[in-house]
């Protein structure tokens, strides 16, 4: 059964830059991981990053790395978070395309600790269009933050014209509308980086 979930979208990011360069991106989200490990060893913070992918994970990832748009790519450029890059390996291996590692396409930034914290800023971050109230008792990234990081990144690959990102769904929302991601969903943008 190969996963053939994908979305066109065509827009730009205006973040004040000029002369950028068009580039088509296909995003990936990375495959279902395993944090039980890791939980009950308690890891938190960039500790629960280390998790790997799932069983159902890796056979995501395998099925993934089959979808026949990827290889339209010149280069993959993956998250540096353990979840992400055991995704990119998979369709690096398949396709053949190189593989880069980027450690500032890591996940969307809650600054406390604790998966109930994660999800009320999650809940504070969606329902405040992105944007990081005063008076939040919760801090985490804006989305304006994590465009701009992730711009700062991709502008080193501007001589590419087509690039698979391997990355999250908070990161990857960013960019397309989709406010459902799945685990390895395949979603096509283009975007002036």
């Amino acid at each position: 059964m190969q996963m053939e979930m994908r979305l066109m979208v065509y827009g730009q990011v205006d973040l004040d830059r000029q002369g950028g360069t068009r580039m088509k991106i296909i995003f990936v989200r990375h495959g279902e991981p395993d944090y039980c490990e890791l939980e009950e060893r308690s890891y938190t913070g960039f500790g629960i990053d280390l998790a790997p992918l799932s069983d159902k994970g890796r056979q995501q990832a395998q099925e993934l790395s089959t979808n026949l748009l990827l290889p339209s790519a010149e280069i993959i450029i993956s998250s540096a978070v353990t979840r992400a890059l055991e995704t990119a390996s998979y369709v690096a291996c398949v396709t053949g395309l190189p593989l880069r590692v980027e450690p500032l396409l890591h996940e969307w930034q809650v600054y406390e600790s604790g998966t109930d914290n994660f999800e009320k800023a999650r809940t504070m971050f969606l329902e405040n269009n992105g944007e990081l109230l005063p008076n939040s008792p919760i801090q985490y990234e804006t989305a304006t933050e994590m465009k701009s990081r992730f711009v700062e990144c991709m502008s080193k690959y501007r001589e590419h014209q087509t690039v698979v990102v391997v990355a999250h769904r908070m990161l990857m929302r960013q960019f397309v509308p989709n406010e459902k991601i799945d685990f390895c969903q395949v979603i096509e943008c283009e975007l002036e980086i």
